[in-house]
């Protein structure tokens, strides 16, 4: 924690904090290349890439965001020719979606951006903390997803 010797600020809100000054200076960074593509819709193309042909409403659920939200992102992927949507065979009232070819083209150019990004936000940090960083965040990820799933309650143990 942060501390001004009265207040602690909370490790939760400095780790939010980071994420957010991240996305700022990955927005930066793709503007700077020509890209047309928010952090938001890179977050959105980079897990259809990793479920290509899922669903509209399961991206949604992985990312944790409205379904407006993800609809607002898609529209973008495809106006740049980034994803297809398309009728669900299984379910006529769903869209799949599925990434183009000219996306892993962008995707290829994105990878080494998220990179830069990432080193300029860990300058400084000794390897060993770094390592051990990753994993603790890795971590933490996996609990919360798993609770997720298991649609706890937040006070529950």
């Amino acid at each position: 924690m942060m501390s001004n010797g009265n207040f602690a600020y909370p490790t939760s809100f400095i780790l939010a904090d980071v994420a957010r000054l991240m996305r700022v200076e990955l927005d930066r960074c793709v503007t700077e290349l020509g890209l047309n593509l928010s952090a938001g819709d890179i977050r959105a193309l980079m897990n259809i890439v990793r479920f290509d042909g899922i669903r509209q409403c399961d991206i949604a659920k992985t990312m944790n965001v409205e379904p407006m939200t993800i609809s607002a992102y898609l529209d973008r992927l495809e106006k740049n020719n980034l994803v297809r949507r398309q009728l669900d065979p299984t379910d006529r009232r769903a869209r799949i979606v599925c990434v183009s070819d000219e996306a892993r083209a962008v995707i290829d150019r994105i990878l080494p951006l998220l990179d830069v990004v990432y080193e300029r936000a860990m300058n400084g940090v000794d390897p060993q903390e770094r390592e051990s960083t990753e994993s603790a965040l890795e971590t933490a990820w996996s609990n919360l997803s798993m609770r997720r799933v298991k649609e706890a309650p937040i006070f529950a143990s």
